[in-house]
């Protein structure tokens, strides 16, 4: 499926196995060339998807010159190192992402100790594994990045043909998020920075532990409040124009959300944050979704514990939560 956003601007859809269902990748054309940011899972379907939703508007997969991603998921640079087999793409992505493209085992070690330290059940925390190590292999990679973009908000401007767009560093959903801002058309790319009707799910970056992903969101949403835009392209979801609406929405979930986690703590003795993700989600969730629970939680931690209403009290290996002796 491809729609036009507005002349030699286009959006995608392709098709995903999971709860959400699809991904959005978007095209720019200048004659021949193409520039297209996102890349959409790595599956036979999608490629031929791609392909032709291209051959619709006269293109082809060969004729992609440019590869932005906004982060390193695999929904959204899966097919990236496959693209650039077949046309010789340079691929733009935060110095941020790198060591996830090179996707080494060391990442698999180091999200197993994340869920143990936090208490994730071993059978849960092994379905995770599996789950990354299978997806891991089903994409053509690891790939390389040619060119970095920003890691701090600095505002990147890139031009590709008349186009003119802004690399803007978004962290919170993952360190390395980037959205593209045209001012021009006053066009925002989101990526999974904010979408329309999901909360997008914060995470910890297991490469720099001292990354805080919910005031780097926070932060985020203030930066692109000052942007104006008069409408929103997300990678899930319809495009929305009710961006100022919309972060005030997310501001108040994560405000509740970091609540509800300080009244678990207080409830209680020592937890660890897979047990108060628990009280905060309900114990019957799927392994994944515990997964992600697990880690939002985590997030709101880190910054009550910043705040001093609750301590961290870790025994061996194994971090737990407590409440603050007064």
């Amino acid at each position: 499926m491809i729609e036009e956003i507005t002349n030699d601007f286009y959006m995608i859809t392709l098709p995903m196995p999971f709860r959400l269902q699809h991904v959005h990748v978007f095209l720019l054309c200048h004659g021949n060339r193409i520039a297209l940011f996102d890349t959409g899972l790595d599956t036979p379907e999608n490629l031929s998807t791609l392909a032709a939703a291209l051959l619709k508007i006269g293109k082809t997969v060969q004729q992609i010159e440019h590869l932005f991603i906004t982060h390193y998921h695999l929904d959204h640079c899966g097919m990236a190192g496959r693209i650039k087999e077949m046309s010789g793409a340079a691929i733009h992505m935060s110095e941020l992402s790198r060591p996830f493209t090179l996707r080494t085992d060391g990442e698999i070690q180091l999200v197993r100790e994340f869920c143990l330290r936090h208490g994730l059940p071993q059978e849960a925390t092994s379905g995770i594994l599996d789950f990354l190590t299978k997806s891991r292999a089903e994409v053509a990679g690891p790939f390389r990045i040619d060119h970095s973009l920003p890691a701090l908000p600095d505002h990147e401007r890139l031009r590709f043909g008349n186009w003119e767009f802004q690399a803007i560093a978004t962290p919170g959903h993952t360190h390395d998020h980037v959205s593209f801002y045209f001012p021009a058309e006053q066009i925002l790319m989101a990526g999974d920075h904010v979408l329309p009707e999901i909360t997008p799910n914060l995470g910890p970056d297991v490469f720099a532990p001292d990354f805080r992903p919910l005031s780097s969101f926070l932060a985020s949403l203030e930066l692109i409040q000052a942007f104006p835009i008069k409408k929103v392209y997300p990678a899930h979801g319809r495009p929305f124009s009710n961006l100022q609406e919309r972060i005030g929405e997310l501001k108040d979930h994560h405000e509740g959300r970091k609540k509800l986690a300080l009244a678990s703590v207080k409830r209680g003795l020592k937890k660890n944050a897979f047990q108060i993700s628990q009280d905060i989600f309900g114990s019957s969730l799927p392994e994944f979704d515990q997964f992600l629970a697990l880690s939002e939680t985590h997030v709101h931690l880190i910054e009550l514990v910043r705040a001093g209403e609750i301590c961290e009290a870790g025994e061996g290996s194994h971090k737990l939560y407590a409440p603050v002796v007064e």
